[in-house]
């Protein structure tokens, strides 16, 4: 019976101490700033601005597991790129800030344009059309209930 005991005292001897104290980030010259909001950016994303919009004002305010049911229901395409956005954030939030994902709400869902692609479409006569093909940049960012 002494052996296991000693084995044991020895595995807890040498498992690491989790501490779940929020250590202050600093800047380059020693001050003190703000810890770091986990977020989510995805660039040039096919599909317009407008459409992509409508889809981020309704998960913004939210709860991240209100936002994912609400994104996983939704009929629209672009809800598609914006779940993968929400849970590349998340995901930002777990491993890069240490942050419990349950706890969070979508403090900014934002849809800014991106580039246009232009082409033409041949049309009668001779003449051309022209078709843009726009492009999006989507950034979610999580934060506590207090922010949203």
């Amino acid at each position: 019976m002494a052996t296991t005991e000693k084995t044991t005292e020895a595995t807890d001897a040498l498992t690491p101490e989790v501490t779940t104290e929020a250590v202050p980030v600093r800047n380059d010259d020693g001050s003190a700033r703000a810890p770091a909001r986990p977020q989510a950016t995805a660039k040039y994303i096919r599909v317009s601005a407008r459409k992509a919009r409508l889809i981020a004002d309704l998960i913004r305010g939210s709860a991240v597991r209100d936002a994912q049911a609400i994104l996983a229901f939704s009929t629209r395409d672009a809800a598609v790129p914006v779940r993968k956005v929400l849970e590349s954030a998340m995901a930002n939030a777990d491993h890069n800030v240490g942050l419990n994902v349950r706890d969070l709400y979508v403090t900014h869902a934002t849809v800014d344009e991106g580039p246009t692609m232009k082409r033409f479409q041949p049309r009668a006569m001779g003449r051309a059309g022209k078709i843009n093909k726009r492009t999006c940049h989507i950034t979610i960012g999580l934060g506590p209930a207090e922010d949203a």
